[in-house]
Parts: structure tokens; C-alpha cells; sequence
């Protein structure tokens, strides 16, 4: 039960996260460039929001292994 809520976490959380990368692609568009947009990314709390939501998926999804 634990796992599927800690998937379904990390699923939300990556795509709120992916959400604002497409949004952030529209500054291409005003005439920003490839600079600003990594900028953007790094240093926004929205889209730094993907890595924890990996994790989540990753560690939920491992196997442990059991010693007998």
C-alpha cells in the first residue's frame, strides 16, 4: 500500500514539474535563449520538484532483498 501512494506522489509531483517545463519553453517564443531557460529550470522550485518525484518512483519500483 505504501508503495503505490509513494508512485502516485512521485507521478504528480514529475508531471506538475514537467508542466512548468513546457510553460517555461514559451520564453523561447519572446526571444530568450537556451541560457535563460537552463537558468529558469535550475532555479525554480517547480521544476526542481522532478527530482524528488523520481526518486519516489525509483524506490518504490526496487526490489529489497530479503536475507533468510
Amino acid at each position: 500500500m505504501f508503495k503505490i501512494l509513494k508512485i502516485i506522489i512521485g507521478i504528480n509531483l514529475i508531471s506538475y514539474s514537467l508542466i512548468f517545463f513546457i510553460i517555461y519553453l514559451n520564453l523561447f517564443v519572446i526571444g530568450y535563449n537556451l541560457e535563460f531557460y537552463i537558468l529558469q529550470i535550475i532555479t525554480h522550485f517547480e521544476t526542481l520538484l522532478f527530482i524528488p518525484g523520481f526518486y519516489l518512483i525509483c524506490s518504490s519500483l526496487q526490489k529489497k532483498n530479503k536475507m533468510i
